[in-house]
């Protein structure tokens, strides 16, 4: 089959997140099946406009103000010889249906509802929110969605659109990992974009509490973003900040992290909860959607409300009792192997071959 990706940032973007990851995922398990797949993205500075990567056809046209026009115009001018067309929309679809009809699929990743507030300011905020999202989503009644989580699928309900198919991402298990005891001392850790959807400041305000009950506690901040210095400057005494690691510098850290410290404003699905899942590690997470479905409540992890003081306090209690930590380990560890990126590509595939 010949299929087209369409997402609106490239994998290799600086500020590329659980999206990407999966569009570029799912893309080379299909050429590696041997489908021939087209992902279209947004062509960034000192890259080049088309190459193969993985097997996979890369077609980047313009910068991603222009994303949306560009991918309408590949779909109109070049769409016909594709059997299948699959749109990642993390907040504005590219409306693809209405050019391709139902050999196009919407991966529907995540409302944006209250993340509006948290990136813009009014009356931007006000505008995206209340009148551009709503208008989007009445503009998708008719196309054929597929959600990450049931989460998603409840907030898309909610719009009345309903998601034909529930799609989790994958994650990568190590493969010579071993179940261990609580470190001494503690170590927890960040994993993510550092901006202020995903609240590593809370993160941090968290783990100094938790610092005051373990004094020799650490904590690794994982990623990168556009408040990364200013949180920086406001430092406490055990916190490393690593900016953007690889994969194998990433696996390094989280091979000796005791607790995943996730809050947020809204997510997906949340793959770093799996990420930590599958290595062992339980989340004590904010119960937002997406966390929801990454973490079941008192089993892989800890759900509770948006506020640092419950999350640290959460982790305290964790940290104390070291049987129910590895109870909770072992289970998050076997519940995150069930997530393949295998199982991902083959469930999309299956739902957009069923138009």
């Amino acid at each position: 089959m010949k299929l087209l990706v369409v997402n609106w940032k490239d994998p290799r973007d600086p500020t590329a997140g659980g999206a990407e990851e999966y569009a570029q995922r799912v893309a080379e398990i299909w050429a590696q099946q041997g489908h021939h797949v087209d992902l279209f993205v947004p062509r960034g500075r000192g890259q080049a406009g088309d190459e193969v990567i993985a097997g996979v056809h890369y077609i980047r046209r313009g910068p991603r103000a222009t994303i949306f026009a560009q991918a309408r115009r590949h779909v109109r001018r070049r769409g016909a010889p594709y059997d299948h067309i699959v749109e990642l929309v993390s907040t504005r679809p590219f409306f693809l249906h209405e050019l391709a009809g139902r050999r196009a699929v919407s991966l529907y990743l995540q409302e944006a509802d209250d993340v509006w507030t948290q990136e813009f300011r009014p009356p931007i905020s006000w505008i995206g929110r209340y009148v551009l999202e709503p208008r989007w989503l009445r503009r998708l009644r008719g196309a054929r969605l597929v959600s990450i989580s049931a989460s998603t699928s409840g907030g898309l309900e909610k719009r009345g659109l309903s998601a034909e198919a529930v799609v989790p991402p994958g994650c990568d298990p190590p493969g010579d990992f071993e179940l261990r005891t609580i470190g001494s001392p503690p170590r927890l850790a960040f994993l993510g974009r550092v901006v202020r959807t995903k609240r590593p400041g809370d993160a941090l305000k968290a783990f100094k509490l938790v610092r005051d009950r373990y004094p020799d506690a650490s904590f690794d901040v994982i990623g990168t973003g556009y408040l990364k210095k200013d949180l920086e400057t406001l430092s406490h005494p055990g916190v490393t900040f690593h900016g953007f690691v690889t994969g194998e510098e990433k696996d390094r850290i989280l091979r000796s992290v005791d607790i995943l410290l996730v809050p947020g404003t809204r997510e997906g699905w949340g793959i770093v909860a799996i990420e930590a899942a599958v290595r062992g590690i339980p989340v004590v997470a904010y119960d937002i959607a997406g966390l929801r479905d990454a973490v079941v409540h008192g089993e892989t992890g800890i759900v509770v409300k948006s506020d640092p003081g419950a999350m640290a306090t959460a982790a305290i209690e964790l940290l104390g009792d070291a049987v129910r930590w590895r109870a909770m380990s072992e289970r998050a560890m076997a519940r995150g192997r069930g997530f393949t990126w295998e199982a991902a590509a083959a469930g999309v595939l299956e739902a957009a071959s069923a138009g």
